[in-house]
């Protein structure tokens, strides 16, 4: 209820009603009836503009597909009167931003699917993954790439600082909702990424893995090239050690890219190659040459300290599985390898530093210092430039100390806290030498005296604080500069004298007054070029370090320019009224042109753009008939047609019009020479009035000057026309010649009817006595006939035979009497014996009983013709290949019978052999192998043979190796004695029980099993028993690489969260590693962390500090509701146990506000 209404309700119930009542019946029920209406009014506009901003708060990627078309409406049409400018820009971003997140949705589902598609066991995992990995670069973008996936971000980042920085701010927190990404970091956008489809830690892992095995696949390429060119066996050693090196320091998934490796997708893999040398080479022999290779190397022959660490260990684990002494002693140069182990073990030492601020870390980097000192070839120690980073961070860290120490004694305390925060936030390093700022920070053991004196003189740092930290460039800068400010006034007067960086902010608060003003210009306001005026009178008025801090100065300068350009436009246009016809149309062009590519800011501002837009549409018309005739084309066929409507449009234009048709004596001097164009064009000898448009077309080129004639581009059609009339008349004298009486009438006819089936369809239609023809010929037809077929025989047709033999049916028709009248038989029987051998040929089929019969008749036929005629037989070809395949097939029927010869061990590549002779002979040589039954049958024998020996080839690189052993067996078993003896490398398969137990062993350890570890040692055990060869068998023991490193990475956990120390004053940032490291295992070992409890319940704690962490840190002196928020802070921090409470760092910032408020 509003406060007037309840005054007037508590007045009615104190005086009396019946008095009251009749005195000011009528004032009272006025003043209570526009009150309540007043009242209703408000209600229903606040709860309109609640109900707005509660459902664009609750809008997301998740919501349905209708509340989205709702709000897309509701988006359009925002209340002016329930929301201001600023609050419905803001509404409407949080709208774009979900859209824009629903197409984020489906594109990380599409990129899952290209993830997950991805195997390691693919011949192509390198560039499947670079392929995904440019796909979700692009996807990702950056804050600069429009409508990529950080720019969205961003956007909406900046559109909710921006409205926290405006009159929007109290419904930011209301619209902006929960379900956001904006300001997530890297973790937390993988699993948002996961939750939609897409796992970027998987794809993240596969490009590691990807890049990691580079060296390996070198090593790998090296050592096929040394086999291919029958290197030495020191050389292919030396290569494969390098391949064992660099292969035994991937992890399990990294080996399954490496063992699939086949880039030219051979039928022996690179890896199957390299396992096979390693079983031809002695133990001793390669641990001699991996020796030998190690002292002939330099130390940058090694990239890092790891891989110089892992070739050492790698021959001392070599050496130390030798099975006896007798063994060891083969090893003749093993003392070569000592400096390197004691380099080697300085590097385990550097590498085991573990920074922290107790005397043991301490202690250690002076005992690696010693070790390291004594060495007799320091190059080795690759990371020895981490042991001097440690030195100087420690000697950072103790002049730090040494500062904080001294603050007790300091006559200037500010001063001296100030120089030692200083040195802590920014440590420096020793002369010539470098530091990490991050480490040094860890090491220094006093942090907490500083701190303390910190909180004694906590306001005047923080205002010093507050000052120096100022960045004009910074968003939040205004807000910044007036907390700072305000923090100064609040000083003790006797306190401000420490301030001395406070000089410098009263330039920044002139510059701040000037940049929100220019950030607030806008060119569809009236007052836009006054302000602009205004503004850069101003911004003149300020020093000239007040001025280099308007950050946004050019935006000034650029409001400027949109109102100089405008105004130059405006005048142009107004130019344009003195303009002369013969260049005023090109002028609107031009400005309508240059109008369209201004800035739309300009355009805003140019105050004459209707006036352009009538001189636009006035002359429209002359544009169009300027643009008509600048299109004729003689080389269109419509262009007889285009000049038509050209003469049209211009004629349809009024006189001033067409005064401004700059190009219309283009038309004229065109229109006849268009006209005589679309008159040849139409020409057609079907046409009714050909005759006639052909005089008329001539008589009209002739008229034409020679420069016109020229331009007549189908004046061909015209002679061609003329040349078909021609034509035409030669064929009627023709047929008027051919009559009964006259002498060689038949010939007469033939000739008619040969030169009329020339002429093309049209000429044939200005025949006009073709009905003569016609007639004649049925009274002749049958005789004819004959004529016409012998007279067209072309022995060069591809129908020469059966036009032949169609001649010869027709002749012996005929009756004696019509034989008579034939006067060209002779032809015909000389062309039959051509035919008669071209169709024997035809007909010749290996596959025929009589084909070589066949064969030598054809030679024979084909020699009695004469030269002349034998260049007409087209099939030769077919002769000679069938003479030639009567020859081919004895080589292969050889091979066939000299089978049973053969050796056991090459029977089956023998037979593959000889598949491939019979194959290559062509299919009629094919048809002449008398014995190929015999080859199908010994392909059919082998069959299962080869089948089991492809299988054991597979065996060494199958995925389960038991299962392909056992399958293996059965098959074997299957095959006869004879068929046993052709399966060429069973030594393999005959050598593997151990093998296969070990196998098995491995595959059987689970995570999930309670003595997980126990049975890794075991399975361990019972490998390192197997001789060298037997080792490189296993296929899977990068599964028990993989199962021991595990073990390893659990322990090192287990360590990390027994160390975990409440009263640490690292304590935080220690459980974060610890749940950092804890996240890093693998899934499937998590469970073997015994003491996970204890991490979680740390982890508990730790989020409840942080939140009111978070929540001091987020108060704000000038905001509205910042009492409010203090007494929230409190209650959040009172609701923590002690031991929670210790951990809030920022307390006394919390204490000091509560204080200020007089809450405490």
């Amino acid at each position: 209820m509003k406060k007037p209404l309840k005054v007037g309700v508590l007045t009615s119930l104190l005086l009396t009603p019946a008095a009251i009542a009749n005195v000011q019946e009528a004032q009272a029920q006025t003043v209570v009836q526009a009150e309540q209406v007043a009242y209703v009014n408000a209600v229903a506009t606040t709860e309109t503009r609640n109900k707005t901003i509660e459902q664009f708060g609750k809008l997301s990627e998740t919501s349905t597909a209708n509340e989205m078309v709702i709000a897309d409406g509701d988006v359009k049409v925002l209340s002016t009167t329930d929301f201001n400018d600023n609050e419905r820009a803001f509404i409407k971003a949080k709208y774009e931003y979900v859209v824009a997140q629903r197409g984020f949705v489906k594109k990380l589902n599409e990129l899952g699917k290209s993830i997950n598609a991805i195997t390691y066991t693919s011949r192509t995992f390198v560039d499947d993954v670079a392929a995904v990995q440019a796909e979700y670069t692009a996807f990702l973008g950056s804050t600069a790439a429009a409508n990529s996936y950080l720019a969205v971000q961003n956007n909406f980042n900046v559109a909710v600082n921006t409205a926290l920085a405006n009159d929007a701010k109290d419904i930011v927190s209301s619209v902006r909702g929960t379900s956001l990404q904006y300001g997530y970091d890297d973790t937390e956008r993988n699993n948002y990424f996961k939750k939609n489809g897409a796992d970027i830690a998987k794809l993240v892992k596969m490009n590691d893995d990807a890049n990691a095995v580079d060296i390996t696949i070198i090593n790998l390429e090296d050592l096929i090239s040394k086999i291919e060119s029958s290197s030495s066996s020191s050389d292919i050693a030396t290569a494969a050690a390098e391949v064992t090196t660099s292969y035994n320091a991937l992890t399990a998934d990294q080996k399954k890219i490496v063992t699939a490796y086949n880039p030219n997708n051979t039928t022996v893999t690179p890896f199957k190659k390299y396992t096979d040398v390693l079983v031809n080479l002695s133990s001793a022999d390669k641990i001699v040459a991996s020796i030998t290779q190690l002292t002939t190397k330099k130390p940058e022959d090694f990239t890092s300290a790891t891989s110089f660490i892992s070739t050492v260990a790698a021959i001392e684990a070599s050496y130390n599985n030798l099975k006896d002494a007798e063994t060891k002693r083969l090893v003749s140069n093993y003392g070569d390898l000592k400096p390197f182990q004691e380099a080697a073990n300085v590097s385990k030492q550097i590498t085991a530093l573990r920074i922290s601020n107790t005397d043991a870390y301490r202690i250690a980097v002076k005992a690696a210092r010693a070790e390291y000192d004594k060495l007799s070839n320091k190059e080795f120690v690759k990371n020895a430039e981490d042991l001097q980073l440690a030195e100087s961070n420690i000697a950072a860290a103790e002049v730090i100390e040494s500062l904080i120490s001294e603050i007790a004694a300091a006559p200037d305390k500010i001063s001296k806290i100030e120089e030692a925060r200083l040195a802590y936030n920014t440590p420096v390093a020793p002369a010539g030498q470098k530091i990490d700022a991050a480490s040094v920070k860890k090491i220094v053991k006093n942090l907490s005296e500083l701190t303390t004196w910190e909180s004694s003189h906590k306001a005047v740092l923080n205002v010093i604080t507050l000052v120096e930290k100022l960045n004009p460039t910074a968003k939040d800068y205004t807000k910044r500069a007036k907390a700072a400010n305000t923090a100064y006034l609040k000083l003790d007067p006797t306190k401000r004298e420490y301030v001395k960086s406070y000089k410098n902010l009263k330039n920044q608060v002139d510059a701040m007054n000037l940049i929100d003003p220019i950030m607030g210009l806008n060119t569809s306001r009236k007052d836009y070029k006054d302000t602009v005026v205004n503004l850069l009178a101003e911004y003149n008025k300020l020093s000239p370090e007040a001025q280099a801090l308007v950050t946004n100065y050019t935006a000034l300068l650029t409001a400027n320019n949109y109102i100089t350009t405008a105004q130059q436009f405006d005048d142009r246009v107004n130019a344009l009224a003195n303009e002369p016809d013969a260049t005023f149309v090109a002028k609107v062009v031009a400005l309508s042109a240059e109008y369209k590519a201004m800035d739309k800011n300009a355009k805003r501002l140019v105050t004459q753009y209707k006036t352009l837009t009538t001189y636009e549409k006035n002359n429209a018309n002359v544009v169009k008939v300027i643009n008509l005739i600048s299109a004729l084309n003689p080389a269109n066929k419509d262009y007889t047609k285009k000049v038509i409507a050209a003469r049209k449009a211009y004629n349809a234009l009024d006189a001033a019009s067409q005064k401004r048709v700059t190009n219309y004596e283009q038309l004229t001097a065109v229109e006849d020479v268009a006209s005589l164009i679309g008159l040849i064009e139409t020409l057609k000898p079907t046409s009714k009035t050909f005759l006639n448009d052909l005089k008329t077309a001539r008589a009209n080129y002739d008229a034409l000057p020679p420069d016109k004639q020229q331009k007549i581009i189908n004046y061909e059609k015209l002679v061609t026309a003329e040349t078909e009339l021609t034509s035409a008349s030669t064929v009627i004298a023709l047929i008027d010649a051919a009559v009964p009486e006259a002498e060689d009438y038949l010939t007469k006819l033939m000739n008619a009817r040969v030169a009329y089936d020339k002429l093309p369809t049209g000429q044939k239609k200005l025949v006009s006595n073709i009905k003569t023809l016609t007639d004649r010929e049925r009274q002749v037809k049958p005789i004819l006939s004959v004529m016409v077929q012998i007279d067209t025989l072309d022995p060069s047709a591809n129908n020469f035979v059966s036009k032949v033999n169609a001649a010869r049916k027709a002749y012996d028709k005929l009756t004696k009497e019509q034989k008579a009248f034939v006067n060209n038989m002779a032809t015909l029987q000389s062309y039959e014996p051509l035919a008669n051998v071209i169709e024997l040929i035809s007909k010749l089929k290996a596959s025929s009983k009589t084909f070589q019969e066949d064969t030598v008749h054809a030679r024979a036929l084909y020699e009695a013709l004469s030269k002349e005629m034998q260049q007409y037989v087209t099939n030769y070809k077919l002769l000679q290949a069938a003479e030639t395949s009567i020859l081919g097939a004895g080589n292969v029927q050889r091979m066939i019978d000299e089978l049973p010869n053969t050796e056991p061990q090459q029977y089956v590549k023998r037979i593959e052999e000889i598949r491939a002779a019979y194959n290559a002979l062509p299919k009629d040589q094919q048809l002449a192998v008398a014995n190929y039954r015999t080859l199908q049958d010994q392909e059919k024998l082998i069959k299962p043979v080869i089948s089991v020996i492809n299988e054991i080839d597979k065996l060494m690189t199958s995925k389960n190796m038991d299962s392909q052993y056992q399958k293996i067996l059965k098959a074997y078993d299957n095959l006869t004695a004879t068929q046993r003896k052709y399966v060429y490398n069973e030594q393999v398969l005959l050598s593997l029980d151990n093998v296969i137990n070990v196998y098995k062993s491995i595959a059987a350890l689970k995570p999930s099993d309670k003595m997980y570890f126990g049975m890794i040692e075991s399975v361990r055990k019972d490998y390192d028993s197997l001789n060298t060869a037997d080792k490189q068998r296993v296929s899977n023991y990068s599964i028990l690489l993989e199962a021991e490193k595990n073990m390893s990475e659990v322990k090192k956990v287990v360590e990390i969260i027994a160390s975990l120390s409440p009263t640490s004053s690292t304590y935080i940032q220690d459980v974060e590693n610890a749940v950092a490291a804890y996240k890093a295992l693998d899934s499937k070992v998590r469970g073997q962390v015994i003491n996970y409890d204890k991490l979680k319940g740390a982890e508990k704690d730790i989020a409840a500090v942080l939140k009111v962490v978070n929540a001091i840190g987020e108060l704000d002196p000038d905001s509205k509701t910042f009492e409010k928020k203090v007494i929230a802070a409190q209650k959040l921090y009172s609701s923590l146990t002690l031991e929670q409470q210790d951990l809030v760092y920022n307390y006394r910032i919390l204490q000091e506000h509560a204080k200020t408020l007089g809450l405490d």
